[in-house]
């Protein structure tokens, strides 16, 4: 945890009502952001800490899509939103030298937090970018007949066909992959036909390896 601060960004509110002012910044240290055709931002995952009336305002802010400011290691001062219907879920931290807890917000965009989208539209969006994680997920995600083996060939059949883009974030390497359960299933089918990857030899149950949550906890 040395040097910890340096990973963290803030999140910053201002609006102008009338004569009155109101803003405040909070400390941030998970962001995912997608730009938008319009040069906008929205923001499909966000974590931030502070006090309980920093933190009440930021659910307010997040829950009723008011536009605010992020910025963090390798993110630029960008504008964004949550857009309608985002998931926030609290928690509190206790910390030894604190009389009281530090308060913890998690917002989680609708279609970040909706698997069904991810069919619908053909877009996945992805916390990291590891080989194993994402082949994982999308098995997971469409229902697809696999082993892992073939996480490798799968991630090149992405890249071969522009499927994976970064996203904007800090604390996670996210992504986006477009395609539907057809398109992954033909590729599959090719792949079978011209020798690429091999059905496994005898029938039973697939071993999926686990995945460590902590390294998502403590990702630079």
């Amino acid at each position: 945890m040395k040097n910890a601060h340096l990973r963290f960004g803030s999140m910053r509110f201002h609006r102008t009502v009338g004569n009155s002012q109101n803003s405040f910044s909070l400390r941030a240290d998970r962001l995912i952001a997608e730009r938008e055709v319009d040069g906008g931002a929205k923001v499909h995952f966000l974590s931030v800490i502070g006090g309980d009336a920093q933190i009440a305002a930021a659910g307010a802010i997040l829950s009723e899509n008011h536009p605010f400011s992020i910025e963090g290691p390798g993110v630029p001062t960008i504008n964004v939103r949550m857009g309608k219907d985002a998931g926030c879920y609290r928690a509190s931290i206790q910390l030894s030298s604190r009389k009281r807890p530090l308060r913890h917000l998690v917002a989680v965009s609708e279609e970040f937090g909706a698997t069904a989208i991810s069919e619908s539209k053909g877009r996945t969006l992805l916390a990291d970018s590891e080989v194993n994680f994402i082949w994982a997920s999308m098995a997971q995600t469409f229902g697809l007949p696999c082993v892992p083996e073939w996480a490798s060939w799968f991630y090149s059949k992405l890249e071969d066909n522009f499927a994976i883009v970064p996203l904007q974030g800090f604390g996670l390497r996210p992504v986006l992959i477009t395609g539907t359960k057809k398109e992954f299933l033909d590729w599959m089918s090719k792949g079978i036909q011209k020798g690429e990857i091999t059905m496994p030899e005898v029938n039973g149950p697939v071993a999926w390896p686990a995945l460590d949550s902590v390294r998502f906890l403590f990702m630079k």
